[in-house]
């Protein structure tokens, strides 16, 4: 499942190696809670850029493929362009890019006449955690709407013939209407001649088996660990008050991937300000606590 603007090239790589074993295929839900969480990934990261790039742009490449090239064209100037990598240098690491755009053609070697910023040290995009927590999200959304429907099922009824049929469905009618007062022949309540009742009615207790208070709030504890994972501070619901080494291990246990985002963000803007010493780039981290990063250089982190 792929809904994030790239390329076609990156879409089908993804989607070609993808078995998703032992699960359902993505449907309108799964796609609805995907894009969600992707927006709320897109906003826990503000990039600072210079003048005519292209944010989104730059952002869901940056998260889609994990790594996005900067290049100098006679044309366009120093702009950010989606990529491939290739070589590799004494500790593995790629030294060569190949930007082929419909608007731009560009090849070259890092460190040169160009630079790679990317965001994880394996080189790979993060939109896999979407794809885990959207399956989750969708599948208890499902079994929230199941359960609701199940709890309304209140009451079963059956009719001795036709007639006591239709009687009935107009009673249920005018009461879920909200009539007040709903008044019916008693002969729907007498006995025939054959000493049979023409109505018989079983009641059930929908609220023995309701949990959708509790798949609901499993639909929480889903999306504080998505907050979680991707650095965004969660407030759980622990009644009494932590102590300061719980506060501490939530915190860590909540910047964990975004400490290595931006450790490797300040690695390769380094690398690019090297590369084009009058371009500026930064960015700041939201959520992990009060202290926002702002890392135009290493000692600008605060994280």
């Amino acid at each position: 499942m792929r809904y994030e603007p790239m390329n076609y090239e990156s879409i089908n790589a993804y989607d070609g190696t993808y078995s998703p074993t032992g699960k359902v295929q993505y449907d309108q839900t799964t796609a609805y809670f995907w894009r969600c969480l992707y927006h709320r990934l897109m906003s826990i990261i503000d990039f600072k850029l210079p003048d005519g790039w292209n944010a989104n742009y730059f952002k869901n490449v940056l998260f889609g493929v994990g790594y996005i090239a900067v290049i100098e064209t006679a044309e366009y100037g120093i702009i950010p362009q989606i990529c491939t990598v290739s070589g590799y240098g004494i500790y593995l690491q790629p030294t060569k890019i190949l930007v082929a755009q419909p608007l731009v053609k560009f090849e070259g070697r890092r460190g040169e006449n160009c630079e790679v910023i990317h965001l994880t040290p394996d080189w790979v995009g993060v939109l896999d955690i979407l794809d885990h927590y959207a399956y989750e999200l969708a599948t208890a959304y499902t079994s929230v709407n199941v359960s609701l429907v199940n709890s309304r099922a209140g009451l079963l009824a059956y009719a001795k013939n036709k007639n006591a049929a239709e009687a009935l469905k107009i009673i249920a009618e005018k009461l879920s209407a909200g009539d007040p007062l709903v008044i019916v022949d008693k002969v729907l309540k007498t006995e025939d001649i054959n000493g049979e009742e023409p109505l018989f009615t079983m009641a059930f207790d929908p609220a023995r088996n309701y949990i959708t208070d509790k798949l609901l709030a499993d639909m929480t504890t889903i999306m504080n660990e998505f907050d979680r994972e991707i650095g965004i501070p969660i407030v759980d619901d622990k009644k009494e008050r932590r102590i300061e080494t719980e506060v501490m291990a939530l915190t860590s246990d909540a910047g964990c991937r975004l400490d290595v985002w931006s450790d490797c963000l300040t690695e390769s803007i380094n690398n690019v300000q090297k590369v084009f010493p009058g371009i500026s780039i930064s960015f700041k981290v939201k959520g992990v606590n009060e202290n926002v990063t702002d890392t135009e250089t290493d000692d600008d982190r605060t994280l």
